[in-house]
């Protein structure tokens, strides 16, 4: 195999992680450079991974074992995808970058966290170029790092739309802890919306009404559980209903809500915690779909007001979302890497 220009290492610990680590060697290969990538293994340790910070213990180690092989093949840059990756990484004698939706800094929090912070300001400072998803994940990068740039995932509009929409919101909810799943269900009862449907994709019947079980929250009138479904299932929900309703507590970075904005969805949200991309724009295309608080009442008035949001109104609002994800177009997103990552990483 001859020695490729960039290696990437992947920890690919969730499908956005993966999604967004395939458009990034894609943009890297357009943009004239030959790239492969390692996937993580985290082989038999992965059964402690239970709750952090043995979690990020066992994927740092994991990550150390990939990067280790992998740098046999003579890279000439790494880029590491998350700071976790990153931490424990063999001395390598190369340059390499950081991708990251979120910082340990600002996801976890707290003195129990104090060596991650200080290994990730070290991984950091020594990175030829640091590359967060968002300017909310660019904000709360430690001080000290390298060269900073903004390179999100790409977002794209997945086909045609409904030339009418069904009375129907849609939501995903892969945690029902973190993406509060009784706060949603709370919020629908009360929102009253009568025959409007909501789909909830991400999460199996049994395991929703476990989940709402124990918080004490019935199973609101209108709801359907649609499961992990395929991604052009889920991307084809977004086309066809009002609306995507977001209740997480905690969003590292927000890919299925700028979906649904591409998809010409409408976006209620809470303000969740994180580097939440999309809550800003969420907040500048319609405020009153953007809930001031967490808490049920509020979730229910952004969705009433969306659900009563006249045709002209909507319409606009579809058109101003386009124009708004116009840095997130994988043009635009190749260009960037052509003009400046790469530069940094094999100038």
């Amino acid at each position: 195999m001859s020695r490729p220009d960039l290696l990437l290492v992947s920890l690919g610990t969730t499908r956005g992680l993966r999604v967004a680590d395939a458009a990034f060697l894609e943009h890297v290969r357009a943009a004239g450079a030959s790239a492969t990538a390692v996937s993580v293994r985290v082989g038999a340790l992965g059964r402690l991974r239970r709750a952090y910070p043995v979690i990020d213990a066992v994927e740092m180690l994991a990550a150390r074992r990939a990067t280790a092989g992998a740098i046999r093949r003579r890279p000439r840059a790494v880029v590491f995808s998350t700071v976790t990756a990153a931490l424990l990484a063999p001395r390598l004698g190369l340059p390499y970058g950081v991708r990251l939706d979120s910082p340990a800094a600002l996801n976890r929090p707290g003195l129990a966290s104090a060596p991650l912070h200080a290994l990730e300001r070290r991984a950091l400072r020594a990175a030829r170029v640091v590359l967060p998803w968002s300017g909310a994940a660019l904000v709360a990068l430690p001080a000290g790092r390298e060269r900073a740039l903004v390179l999100p995932p790409p977002v794209t509009s997945s086909g045609p739309q409904a030339e009418r929409r069904q009375r129907a919101a849609v939501a995903y909810v892969p945690d029902p802890k973190a993406k509060g799943l009784e706060l949603l269900c709370a919020a629908w009862a009360l929102a009253g919306l009568g025959a409007a449907r909501l789909l909830v994709f991400g999460i199996e019947a049994d395991r929703a009404r476990a989940h709402l079980a124990r918080t004490g929250v019935p199973e609101p009138d209108g709801v359907e559980w649609l499961g992990m479904a395929p991604a052009q299932e889920f991307r084809s929900a977004l086309r066809g209903a009002l609306a995507f309703v977001s209740a997480a507590r905690w969003e590292d970075f927000g890919q299925a809500q700028l979906e649904a904005l591409a998809d010409g969805a409408l976006l209620v949200t809470g303000p969740s915690g994180g580097a939440y991309e999309a809550l800003a724009l969420a907040r500048e295309l319609e405020p009153r779909l953007a809930a001031p608080s967490l808490d049920p009442g509020a979730l229910a008035d952004a969705l009433c007001a969306a659900f009563e949001l006249p045709g002209e109104r909507l319409e606009r609002y579809r058109a101003e979302a386009g124009e708004r994800l116009a840095p997130y177009r994988p043009d635009a997103l190749e260009r960037r890497v052509r003009e400046q990552v790469i530069p940094s990483l094999l100038g």
